[in-house]
Order: structure tokens, then C-alpha cells, then sequence
């Protein structure tokens, strides 16, 4: 019986579907994404890009939203990114006060970040509109978890929380 409720639920959604675009930067939304929502507008998921730099591979993943009222309105969010890349720096060494070497590092990182987040998202008309989220990461890697990735390092810390904000415009369809 309960896969009945299931099957006809999740038939039921699909007949109030709706395919998002977004452009921006954002936790949730990213820099560029595609979303899926259903359930008369109050839950949607997406695959997102994060963000674009050369240090990294990859930096994507994917989220989820409850919307309270809809597409027009407030929404809290989760997106979980992979994080993948290399890090390029070099090592002086001193002896005796005076240049003996260089070493050249390059440190691999893979990491998943984390983010839990409130976001407002108002269509100007039916189609299009704006959204501004914010949100608190923290990362998962090197057997812990971390709310600080140093960029410079390719390393996970606890010196500083982050609370990343995003801003753009969607369409929907």
C-alpha cells in the first residue's frame, strides 16, 4: 500500500513540473544551473556549476529547495559540491640566512562542500525573476570537517566561518 501512495505522489508532482534556469553566482543556485520543480512549486532540485577558476577541475554539484509559497517567496535550501583540483605554489630554501633552493609543491585536493541556506527568489513575470541567498558551508575531507577552505594552500581549516551569498536571475519554464 505504502508504494501506491508513493508511485501515485511522485505521478501527481510530475503533473506540476517545471524546468528552471539560472544565471548568477550563488550557493544553491551556482553560476550557472538547471532545476527540476515540482510539487505545485514548493520543492525543486538542480545540478549547478559553482564556480569557475584554473585551480580547480571541477567544482559543481547538486541541490535541493522547499519553497514556502511557491516560486514567488522564500525558500530554504541545501547543495552538496564536489571540489576537485591542483594547487601550485614553491618552497625558498634558506641556508645560513642566504637562497640554497627552490622547490616547486603541487598539492591535489578533493573535497565536498556542504551548504544549508535561506534564499528569496521573486519572479518579475511569469517567467523571469531574481533570487539573493545566503547560506553557511562548512567541508568534508581529510577525515574531518572543516568550515574553511584555503584557497591559496589547497587546505581545510577552522580559522574563519563562511557564509556564502549569491545573487542572479532565473527563468522559468
Amino acid at each position: 500500500m505504502r508504494k501506491l501512495v508513493f508511485l501515485l505522489s511522485v505521478l501527481a508532482s510530475l503533473s506540476f513540473a517545471g524546468i528552471e534556469a539560472s544565471l548568477g553566482f550563488g550557493p544553491y543556485h551556482g553560476i550557472v544551473g538547471v532545476g527540476y520543480t515540482m510539487m505545485d512549486d514548493h520543492f525543486s532540485a538542480n545540478i549547478h556549476l559553482s564556480n569557475f577558476s584554473t585551480d580547480y577541475d571541477f567544482l559543481g554539484g547538486m541541490g535541493v529547495a522547499y519553497r514556502f509559497s511557491g516560486l514567488s517567496g522564500a525558500y530554504v535550501f541545501h547543495s552538496s559540491d564536489w571540489m576537485t583540483g591542483e594547487v601550485e605554489g614553491f618552497r625558498i630554501r634558506l641556508e645560513d640566512g642566504e637562497f640554497a633552493d627552490v622547490e616547486e609543491t603541487c598539492r591535489r585536493f578533493d573535497y565536498w562542500r556542504l551548504v544549508f541556506g535561506l534564499g528569496f527568489q521573486y519572479l518579475i513575470t511569469k517567467h523571469l525573476g531574481a533570487y539573493v541567498e545566503v547560506g553557511f558551508q562548512f567541508l568534508a575531507g581529510d577525515g574531518g570537517y572543516y568550515t574553511n577552505f584555503d584557497e591559496l594552500y589547497g587546505r581545510l581549516d577552522n580559522d574563519k566561518l563562511v557564509f556564502p551569498v549569491g545573487l542572479g536571475i532565473v527563468a522559468d519554464f
